[in-house]
């Protein structure tokens, strides 16, 4: 193994277990902070039979870690996969693969976290 992290297991809702890919660039940089941590330490939540970490504490996490880089925007992790979703529309995947990397139930969730701009819109009007 090169020290990449090439993807993160993620449980959400209802416990519901899915395997997201990292990009390379990402994940690079993930596997080199991850080195030195036992293997099964969990990173960003509680061990399996704990509680959740609360939407409060998940907020906390990352404001520290905006602090810590000295970010000074308001962001907020709903913000955050609102950007992810959007990056990965106009990079050019399918609703459904974002559907399945941000692992909702329906499509319609989806559509809601994706923003398709008008530029996208006319790009996509323009291939007919």
């Amino acid at each position: 193994m090169d020290g990449t992290a090439k993807s993160v297991r993620v449980i959400g809702k209802g416990d519901k277990e899915r395997l997201v890919p990292l990009p390379e660039a990402f994940g690079q940089v993930f596997g080199f902070w991850l080195k030195d941590r036992a293997r099964s330490e969990f990173v960003f939540a509680r061990a399996t039979g704990q509680k959740a970490v609360s939407p409060q504490a998940a907020r906390g996490y990352l404001r520290l870690m905006l602090n810590k880089a000295g970010i000074e925007k308001k962001i907020s992790p709903h913000k955050l996969r609102h950007t992810y979703a959007t990056n990965l529309l106009n990079a050019g995947a399918e609703l459904v693969d974002i559907k399945a990397l941000l692992g909702h139930e329906s499509i319609s969730t989806t559509q809601i976290y994706t923003n398709v701009g008008q530029e996208r819109m006319e790009q996509v009007v323009g291939r007919l």
